[in-house]
């Protein structure tokens, strides 16, 4: 485990060097390939950098604002069934219950995301690693 007097001073290192803490270091993997999918439209396009998930800023804030919508709607939900083990637990009805409506949800969104000709979560996740995130 890292101290806090450790991890200052290696932030006032990092700070010495002019990187904050928040600079990502990883690199995408050198057979990334600098054509991808969009996420939101899927289709093709070539990546103007090698992080470059989306073809366009307003297909990344499309995106990211539905999964904002949707993890405010299916985080309470997820929690009371992990609380309840799935209903196994503590108050049972509401842990089964939380655990099928989060269940429906998440089906009816993947419905909804190929129904759209969005990529699926797999298939983005996938991407994601790939290229380093």
């Amino acid at each position: 485990m890292t101290s806090v007097l450790h991890r200052r001073s290696e932030i006032a290192q990092m700070s010495d060097r002019g990187h904050s803490r928040h600079t990502r270091t990883a690199t995408a993997p050198a057979s990334a390939s600098s054509f991808r999918r969009c996420p939101e439209c899927a289709e093709p396009f070539k990546a103007a950098h090698p992080r470059q998930l989306f073809c366009s800023n307003e297909h990344k804030t499309a995106f990211h604002n539905r999964a904002t919508v949707r993890g405010r709607a299916l985080t309470p939900i997820v929690m009371a069934a992990r609380i309840t083990r799935d209903g196994s637990r503590g108050d049972v009805e509401t842990g089964k219950e939380a655990r099928r409506e989060g269940q429906q949800m998440m089906d009816r969104w993947a419905r909804e995301d190929r129904e759209a000709g969005r990529l699926s979560m797999v298939d983005y996740m996938r991407e994601r690693r790939r290229i380093g995130y």
